[in-house]
């Protein structure tokens, strides 16, 4: 899916921590002249650097603009959104719960949330509240289900029954943010509120995190906030904002660097920020174990200062090593925003490097430099390395899109014409793909996502956008030659998804349905009633369940429970209802419409 699968990766990529010997002046002259060239090489167009060392803040400032139009300055109290750093505080804001006796980690998800359904009923039964905030469930990201959508957190908590996972229940690390989402909702479900009100009473407002919050909604109610931006080839762009609120506890906090810096004094700390205490060392701890090895391609970006080293995945933190020291990290990325938020526990060093460029690596370029100046290590250079390390994958990236248009067959036709291939196409998780017309092509919307399609081959048509990437859509006909179906790629790592096209809806009045309305004799033998009830068409057969008739085109009706089988009616030159036609799987059975006197 073009840059969009680099920057998911670049998202959450980043690993790292460390400590200090003792920290001159020039240390910090070396971080700030570093930080200030590093932003201008990966043209970012602000960055707001925060360190910790012990409990206390040692280095907090602001680089470049939050604005660039008004050309306002990022300050240490400008507000960015954090992404997927936020998911450390999901998972403490379910180990405060079970401080207080109220969850168990290990005990199944559905004992706090009945309605808690997955695909598999085995998984639906077992998979437990640390599954959630490890990653271990078997799905993958299936990220297109929210992204973008205006569903509720509750309606994405019921869609997680529809989504199919692609690998064994705790076989494997992936991850997945609709699993923190329900962790989020499990918090709020158990105490009676919601997320968010946890988390702002018993994280926030103890850290003295006065400004930070949930919504970049809110963010924009603030007097000093970072607007976000987007490099397409060099040109850097303002985006728009996108509100995540439904799966907000997997990305959606915004702070200032000055207030994540008090999260991490907290960690350092066993979970005491000055007088105040979020949660027992005990629990800070455990969010600190490991739980799963994290393996596959996110593990390259993570190794990148780990010398190849082991990764694993806690509670909220990737685990790892930093010149051969114990380092926790987890970094963000939404749209216009990327973050790191790490730290060396032994060490008692903690960084945080906020971002409002999306996609982009600079936050882990700038953790290992500064964790290697305040171990007093050799400094890598992390800058060149990264650069070289990107701009390798974006050129392999280009040879493997130039690579998929050598699959495509030239010559061919599509099977129908262009409105043939319109409607609404459903996936009961995925949600409604509708395509339109768009002269000799076909046009595509989805979610908030909107992409023109160009016949590509056969019935396969391709268009580009910007965040969905280079997308084909396949259409798929029925054994009576319609167009039933269309198939794409919505998660890279399984087969592509399958969406049903829509009944077509037509409003009836009751004179028109009563003239289908009935009796019919089929092949001189068989006797059958429609009739009307509640505004819909009911078919009656002798012996068997009285079916309702769906409306799906024409004078033809699907069998609203019987898959394949439906009844074509058919009408003579003045109008008037004759007979119909029973299409199932095994033949097509033709009618004579009937009246009681000659049954």
């Amino acid at each position: 899916m073009k840059k969009r699968t680099l920057y998911l990766l670049a998202a959450l990529l980043l690993a790292g921590c460390s400590v200090f010997s003792q920290t001159s002046p020039q240390t910090f002259q070396d971080i700030d002249a570093f930080v200030e060239q590093a932003r201008q090489d990966w043209k970012v167009p602000g960055v707001a650097v925060g360190i910790v060392k012990g409990d206390e803040v040692v280095f907090s400032k602001g680089f470049g603009l939050r604005d660039v139009a008004s050309q306002k300055p990022v300050t240490e109290q400008t507000l960015f959104a954090i992404g997927s750093s936020t998911k450390a505080l999901t998972a403490l804001s379910v180990l405060q719960l079970a401080d207080e006796g109220l969850v168990e980690l290990d005990s199944p998800v559905l004992d706090y949330l009945p309605d808690f359904r997955m695909h598999d009923d085995y998984v639906t039964q077992h998979l437990t509240v640390r599954d959630l905030l490890c990653h271990r469930s078997g799905l993958p990201r299936h990220d297109f289900v929210w992204y973008g959508s205006d569903d509720s957190r509750e309606a994405l908590f019921q869609k997680l029954q529809y989504l199919e996972p692609n690998r064994g229940f705790r076989e494997v690390f992936q991850y997945q943010n609709l699993m923190y989402m329900t962790a989020g909702y499990l918090v709020g479900e158990v105490t009676h509120s919601s997320w968010e009100e946890q988390v702002q009473q018993r994280i926030f407002q103890p850290l003295q995190m006065e400004r930070a919050n949930f919504s970049v909604e809110a963010m924009q109610k603030d007097a000093n906030y970072a607007k976000p931006y987007n490099k397409e080839k060099d040109e850097v762009k303002q985006m728009d904002f996108r509100n995540i609120d439904a799966i907000g506890p997997a990305g959606s906090v915004n702070a200032s660097v000055n207030e994540m810096c008090h999260w991490l004094i907290a960690q350092l700390n066993g979970g005491k920020y000055g007088a105040a205490e979020i949660a027992t060392a005990t629990s800070i701890a455990e969010s600190h174990k490991s739980n799963i090895p994290v393996t596959g391609p996110l593990s390259g970006f993570l190794a990148f200062d780990n010398n190849d080293g082991p990764i694993t995945y806690g509670l909220g933190w990737f685990i790892s090593t930093h010149q051969g020291r114990l380092a926790l990290q987890h970094g963000g990325n939404i749209d216009g925003f990327s973050a790191m938020v790490a730290f060396l526990p032994k060490d008692s060093i903690g960084v945080v490097v906020l971002t409002n460029l999306n996609g982009t690596m600079l936050p882990a370029v700038i953790r290992n430099f500064v964790f290697d100046k305040m171990l007093g290590e050799e400094v890598r250079d992390w800058n060149g390395e990264m650069l070289n390390m990107i701009s390798q994958m974006e050129e392999q990236q280009e040879m493997q899109q130039e690579e998929q248009g050598l699959k495509r067959v030239k010559g061919t036709q599509p099977s129908h014409g262009i409105k043939a291939y319109t409607g609404q196409f459903t996936h009961p998780a995925y949600g409604a793909i509708t395509i339109t017309p768009e002269g000799d092509s076909l046009h595509l919307s989805y979610h908030t996502f909107e992409l023109g399609l160009s016949h590509y081959h056969y019935d396969v048509f391709a268009g580009d956008n910007p965040i969905l990437g280079k997308m084909k859509i396949a259409f798929h006909n029925n054994i009576d030659g319609d167009v039933e179906h269309l198939s794409t790629v919505m998660e890279p790592s399984i087969d592509a998804i399958y969406f049903e096209r829509k009944t077509e809806e037509k409003a009836f009045t009751e004179a028109e349905l009563d003239a289908f309305t009935g009796q019919y004799l089929i092949m001189g033998v068989q006797k059958l009633t429609v009739s009307r009830k509640d505004g819909q068409l009911q078919l009656t057969v002798p012996g068997q369940p009285t079916y309702t008739l769906e409306y799906y085109k024409g004078l033809e009706f699907k069998l609203q429970s019987l898959k394949g089988y439906s009844t074509l009616f058919q009408k003579d030159s003045s109008g008037q209802v004759t007979g119909l036609v029973m299409i199932q799987p095994n033949g097509q059975f033709k009618g004579e419409k009937v009246d009681g006197e000659n049954e």
